[in-house]
């Protein structure tokens, strides 16, 4: 009885585990973002708020943190979005803007150039929106 028991369980944990579906269930995906407001000047140290902007292509588009890269003094950042593969999505680009707030600490006294991906033009070619911040 046992023996059938450990088999049962282990049966059982394979029939959950094995998804018969090929399609995932969501997607990572990147937003663009559509605008920011940001400081001109940023204290060493000090722990500064970025508000930033951006709308979503549809309602199974679900904010999931920032797409963020640092590059010595240059940072990249974009919104990181869960995309649901659900039938039922609506269009949302008329919702919005969405605002969220990314908080940036310097720890140099430097000028940081700050570049917010605003997508990709026809040409393949990425744009940003771009600032330069200095420290004091």
């Amino acid at each position: 009885m046992k023996k059938f028991s450990v088999l049962l369980m282990f049966f059982s944990l394979f029939l959950v585990s094995c998804n018969l579906d090929d399609e995932p269930r969501s997607v990572e995906v990147t937003l663009p973002i559509e605008s920011v407001i940001i400081p001109q000047i940023m204290e060493l140290n000090i722990e500064h708020e970025i508000l930033i902007k951006y709308r979503r292509p549809t309602t199974c588009h679900l904010y999931d943190g920032f797409y963020y890269q640092a590059d010595g003094l240059t940072r990249i950042l974009a919104i990181n979005a869960i995309k649901l593969n659900e039938n039922n999505c609506q269009n949302a680009e008329d919702e919005g803007p969405y605002e969220v707030i990314f908080r940036f600490k310097p720890t140099e006294l430097e000028i940081y150039h700050f570049k917010f991906w605003t997508g990709t033009n026809i040409d393949g070619v990425e744009e940003y929106l771009e600032y330069d911040v200095e420290v004091n």
